[in-house]
């Protein structure tokens, strides 16, 4: 056992004083020494709080008030101690015997189970188990061992080399960071130094503006009093002949703030005259205004002395103001070459607006003044003149949808089928018939294009939606049944997409508006909750976060957002102007107005998207159930009594003192065809316009109506 108490020496002997450790103390690189020999060793050798370890000379910084004694205690070092000051160090030298067997000493070392046992334990106990004498076992494991202390100081050395460069990376931080502040601090001195001298140079320039005109009109009233202080007898032939001049200094000095990109303050502006608002006119008043269509007129400034002012800038002395405020969006001021202002704002309801407009805080003495705004009509202008291929016609047509080609889908609702027509009204394919299968439909109402070649049709009775390629009439899925859950329909009346072409689906009897994905999976419900939950929902036109819904036995529209919140409503039971009977389906026109089809009030209304009435068709429908807009402008309503398809356009009002446009629908001569530009139509809208005849040329599937 001797080589035994030589290794337990070995391991506690300090590399400094050579000798048995005393106190030892271990450092952060893992190495251990007296504490008296570390404090002494430190002491003559550190740098800037700073020293080195005798054994791998790492950097280690000084113990807090240089207190050695406070360093980490080796406690695996100490123990070592302990066992080698034992008062019978003779025992350590004793041969082991055998627990069990005591007068046998242990000579083998039993692999198998992992003990040490005498030549008794052998014959008795481990027969057949692996095992190898003591001395040689020993060895062994102690090959093992020192193998792994090796693997242990390199794996110590790697991370001490990693807190070197951790230690080394902070003290870059500190510096890098230290340099960029001051660099900081000195940038914003140069940009505090530079605009000081410009805002110095301003002020002498402004200073000396001032004197000069002071001194000038100083000087003016000098000479206006010595014309006066001597006697009239003196001067009274002298007064006689001179004309009294009138004070026409009105200099106006304006600062002009510059970006701050470049880092300058900006620049100063000196105008002899200012605009007048007593002497300033306004034009394009006697033209006809319509809510939601930006109305426009012109503001002709002028000064005292009623020339044209024509300075730059002059749109920030401008005030623009008209009430009520709440009715009025997207009010501009903007200046033309020409130096005069165009006033801009857009009515939203129709109605007598307030307007009054100022100029440095004058107001024109026009002003205040009545702007009368008229309703945005809606005019019949004819019906689409389809041709249906032999033995077909409508029965009931109700959903309609144009995609982008111009190619119109119409549901009949009757007729249990699709009609699909193209641009030129010539139709294309009947898709369906009656029945449950893929393909067939029981009562389908509402259309919606996925995309140019397949549509998306609500199968009302069957309680399903089918996707179908309208070129070939596959049906590329279908999906829903009857259910109250999601991904389950009761009645679904209309469909339409989203924005984001997410499916939106309204249920007439599960009292609900559901939004699925694409591909038809359920994603949330609308109106199936709350205080104002749907009933008898009948259509839902989405508008970014903004679902609207009719009701059709509550004659209202209501608004939620996608997380089913109630927002607002508006329209009750009636036939005035905001008010429904049985309001069906709708639409957004190309200004983002919604287009309602007012079923028994025999009429389509326009609103705003929070419910401000707008305008009405001029005549009588009949029976106006599904709307839609075309890519061409025009909006198609279906007729279920009439069995057909109304063209709809916005009345538009010439400028000026121009009367309303008068709409003709008239089929054109060749000869007239001749005189738009060659092109080739066979119908084309005419009004007149003081007299003159103009022709705007519309699409060959109109026909006259006799509405």
């Amino acid at each position: 056992m001797e080589p035994l108490v030589e290794n337990l020496k070995k391991q506690v002997t300090c590399s400094i004083c050579l000798d048995t450790y005393t106190d030892p103390k271990i450092l952060s690189c893992f190495h251990t020494f007296c504490c008296k020999c570390l404090e002494e060793h430190a002491r003559k050798t550190h740098r800037q709080g700073k020293f080195r370890c005798p054994e791998c000379q790492a950097e280690i910084d000084l113990p807090e008030g240089n207190r050695f004694d406070r360093l980490s205690t080796s406690f695996i070092h100490n123990s070592l101690l302990g066992l080698l000051e034992t008062e019978d160090r003779e025992d350590l030298l004793k041969p082991p015997f055998c627990s069990k067997h005591k007068n046998e000493r242990l000579r083998y070392f039993c692999s198998s189970c992992g003990a040490c046992i005498c030549p008794v334990c052998f014959a008795e106990d481990h027969r057949g188990h692996e095992f190898d004498v003591i001395e040689k076992a020993l060895q062994e494991d102690k090959k093992y061992i020192m193998l792994n202390v090796e693997t242990i100081k390199e794996k110590a050395n790697l991370f001490r080399e990693e807190i070197r460069k951790c230690e080394k990376t902070s003290e870059d931080v500190e510096l890098i960071i230290a340099f960029a502040k001051h660099d900081v601090s000195e940038a914003a001195q140069h940009v505090i130094t530079k605009i000081r001298s410009q805002e110095k140079q301003l002020l002498e320039s402004l200073e000396m503006t001032r004197r000069e005109r002071i001194e000038r009109i100083n000087s003016a009233k000098q000479e206006m009093e010595s014309l006066t202080k001597t006697t009239l007898k003196e001067k009274f032939q002298e007064l006689g002949g001179v004309k009294v001049p009138k004070h026409h200094q009105t200099t106006f000095a304006k600062f002009n703030a510059a970006s701050q990109q470049d880092l300058t303050l900006g620049f100063i502006q000196l105008y002899s005259q200012l605009a007048n608002a007593a002497k300033s006119t306004l034009e394009g008043l006697d033209g006809t205004f319509q809510a939601c269509v930006e109305a426009e007129f012109t503001l002709c400034p002028k000064t005292a002395e009623g020339e044209i002012y024509n300075q730059p800038d002059l749109k920030d002395q401008v005030e623009l103001q008209i009430k009520p405020t709440k009715d009025v969006a997207n009010v501009t001021v903007r200046e033309r070459e020409d130096g005069n202002l165009t006033l801009k704002f857009t009515p939203k309801v129709p109605g007598a607006y307030s307007v009054k407009v100022k100029i440095n805080g004058e107001k024109l003495p026009t002003c205040p003044f009545t702007l009368p705004v008229k309703e945005r009509q809606l005019v019949v202008i004819g019906e689409l003149d389809l041709k249906f291929n032999q033995g077909q016609e409508f029965q009931v047509p109700n959903g309609i949808a144009v995609n982008k080609q111009g190619d119109i889908a119409v549901v009949d609702y009757h007729g249990n089928c699709v009609f699909v027509f193209n641009k030129e009204g010539n139709c294309l394919k009947q898709i369906g018939k009656e029945g449950t299968g893929p393909g067939q439909f029981k009562n389908p109402n509402g259309v919606s294009f996925l995309s140019n070649n397949e549509v998306l049709i609500a199968d009302q009775s069957n309680n399903r939606i089918q996707h179908i390629n309208i070129r070939t009439g596959y049906v590329v899925k279908t999906f829903g049944k009857k259910g109250e859950r999601k991904g389950q329909f009761k009645t679904p009346i209309s469909i339409c997409l989203d924005d984001t072409e997410r499916i939106v689906v309204s249920e007439f009897s599960n009292n609900r508006v559901q939004v699925m994905s694409k591909e038809g999976e359920a994603l949330f419900t609308i109106g199936d909750s709350g205080p104002e939950k749907l009933s008898t929902p009948y259509s839902c036109i989405p508008y970014k976060n903004i679902f609207l819904v009719t009701e059709r036995d509550n004659h209202v529209i209501k608004a939620f957002d996608a997380s089913n919140t109630f927002l607002y409503k508006f329209g009750e039971k009636g036939n005035q102007d905001g008010q429904f009977n049985s309001p069906r389906g709708m639409c957004l026109d190309s200004s983002y107005n919604l287009l309602v089809c007012d079923y028994f009030n025999n009429r389509v209304q326009r609103f705003s998207l929070d419910g401000h009435f707008i305008g009405k068709t001029t005549v009588p429908l009949q029976s106006p159930f599904q709307i839609v807009t075309a890519p061409d402008g025009r909006i198609l309503v279906t007729s279920l009594k009439a069995k057909k398809i109304y063209i709809l356009s916005c009345c538009m009002y010439a400028s000026g003192n121009l009367s309303p446009i008068i709409y003709v629908l008239k089929q054109i001569s060749s000869q007239e065809a001749e005189t738009l530009n060659g092109v080739s139509a066979s119908y084309a809208l005419k009004y007149r316009n003081q007299g003159e005849e103009v022709f705007v040329i519309m699409s060959p599937i109109i026909k006259c109506s006799n509405i």
